[in-house]
């Protein structure tokens, strides 16, 4: 945006308005030709629209313009001490909806952090899979772009809330705080804790945990939900005109094929939903008698055995990328306890290699040793 000849006494500020297409790289050099660090000018970057610097001539301001368009943020120029309003502060979460494009994805998310792929895919397999925190919406527009529609990006409000709690396995709140967050000792589990937290009330908590391990606090409007069935509908339910309706309307199962699906507890009805549409949908369900339960997408764990081995060199290859071994007899427990993403991507590889697998609840590994299957 050349500026005009008449105004070239005035003073100007350049305004980055997305981080588009930058790299790392470009960014490392914009920040030396400025002598700011990095971290600094990638900070800012991330939370346009910013003055990246400001009180220039017009010829500077033209110059590092054409600069900054060429490495590939968009930028302008505008008058000294214009206001930018900054933009909402969000904190931003990446779930994976096609674990064929996780390749793909891995690569583009550290391409867009400047991490490496493995940092990268601990991010995404670490639920909620939050990967940025206090940037603008160009940021979750720009990664949304980069990592493609196998990735559902969602961004929430930082300061907003409610904010629940997750614990981790094994891990265990502090008794201290058991009487103030009003959980009783005995009812302590992993998950998600639905705690509904503001803020204000999550920073204090936050502060008393202290390096408690094992345990974070979760922005609600990052999350997704899975409809579980918890249990085997009863016969009446099963052949019942108004749940098979229900189900057929809901979740397009056939009327003919419902009364199967409701005795095959635990099964997810639907997956990956926002909160207020999985509220709906688990009160219709318990409406109509079916025990039902919302939980998390992404934070459950589970295990991976292998029932048909496919292809031998393929089933091998796969195997040595994930660090196991070749079983000596099938059906067999390839690993007892994986995250979620873990475990789908080592699914989704077997199956490309002509194996048949199924998911199991998640077990130590000395349970997986003495497990028969």
């Amino acid at each position: 945006m050349p500026v005009p000849s008449s105004m070239a006494q005035s003073r100007y500020q350049l305004v980055v308005t997305a981080p588009g297409d930058v790299t790392p790289a470009a960014l490392a050099a914009v920040a030396e030709g400025l002598s700011r660090p990095v971290p600094d000018v990638a900070g800012a970057i991330l939370r346009a629209p910013c003055v990246l610097v400001d009180d220039l001539d017009a010829e500077t301001a033209s110059a590092l313009e054409r600069l900054l368009l060429g490495l590939g943020l968009e930028a302008g120029i505008t008058p000294h001490a214009d206001p930018v309003a900054p933009p909402v502060a969000l904190d931003v979460a990446v779930r994976v909806l096609d674990v064929a494009c996780l390749p793909e994805i891995t690569e583009g998310l550290a391409a867009f952090l400047g991490t490496s792929p493995q940092q990268a895919f601990a991010l995404l397999a670490t639920p909620p899979g939050l990967v940025l925190g206090g940037v603008g919406e160009a940021a979750v527009a720009s990664l949304a772009r980069r990592l493609g529609a196998g990735a559902e990006v969602i961004a929430a409000p930082r300061d907003d809330g409610p904010f629940d709690l997750h614990l981790a396995p094994g891990a265990s709140l502090p008794n201290r705080l058991l009487p103030r967050l009003g959980i009783a000792s005995a009812s302590r589990r992993e998950g998600v804790l639905p705690l509904g937290l503001s803020h204000h009330e999550a920073r204090g908590l936050w502060a008393s945990l202290g390096r408690t391990a094992g345990v974070q606090l979760v922005n609600r409007a990052l999350l997704r939900w899975d409809l579980v069935l918890t249990t085997a509908a009863p016969v009446d339910s099963c052949h019942d005109p108004v749940t098979l309706d229900w189900l057929s309307r809901r979740f397009g199962i056939p009327e003919a094929l419902a009364p199967r699906v409701l005795t095959q507890a635990p099964l997810a009805l639907a997956e990956g939903w926002k909160t207020p549409e999985a509220e709906q949908a688990r009160d219709e369900a318990l409406g109509v008698g079916l025990d039902v339960t919302l939980e998390p997408a992404g934070f459950s764990r589970a295990g991976v055995v292998l029932v048909t081995p496919g292809e031998e060199a393929a089933l091998r290859s796969v195997l040595a990328r994930h660090a196991l071994s070749v079983p000596a007899r099938l059906p067999a427990v390839l690993a007892a306890d994986l995250a979620d993403l873990e475990a789908r991507l080592l699914a989704h590889e077997l199956a490309r290699a002509g194996c048949r697998t199924r998911f199991i609840e998640a077990a130590s590994p000395q349970e997986a040793d003495n497990d028969p299957r």
